[in-house]
């Protein structure tokens, strides 16, 4: 694990993408006639949280680089920079990039599984 700025772990991440895909989901819903104002209200608070946590984590950048200082390659992860190809200068999106690599790896990973499980009991495998 590495340190970073809250909400920017593989659990931050992905209740972040859940949140920012609900809007899709429900207006799925409303054409099909199975939406409600009760709904676009939950909706349209977690969009708040939402709103709040990404302004959270940007002035958490910006204080940490401020007490840090203007050159912040030495302190970046070095799994960021390796990964990117280049060197990052940002804290944010050093571990933001990370966490989006954690959690895509985790889903890969739990997909596949599903699918090789899948395959076995079609096969009548153990």
């Amino acid at each position: 694990m590495f340190a970073g700025l809250p909400a920017t772990g593989i659990g931050g991440i992905f209740y972040m993408a859940l949140v920012f895909f609900m809007p899709f989901k429900e207006l799925w819903r409303a054409m099909r006639g199975e939406s409600s104002m009760e709904r676009w209200m939950f909706i349209a608070s977690r969009w708040g949280l939402f709103a709040i946590v990404i302004a959270m984590m940007w002035l958490q950048a910006m204080i940490m680089k401020w007490a840090i200082g203007a050159d912040m390659s030495k302190f970046m992860a070095a799994g960021a920079s390796a990964a990117a190809g280049r060197e990052t200068q940002s804290l944010a999106g050093a571990t933001l990039y990370l966490a989006v690599l954690s959690l895509v790896g985790v889903m890969t990973l739990v997909y596949s599984v599903r699918i090789v499980i899948a395959v076995r009991r079609a096969l009548g495998m153990r």
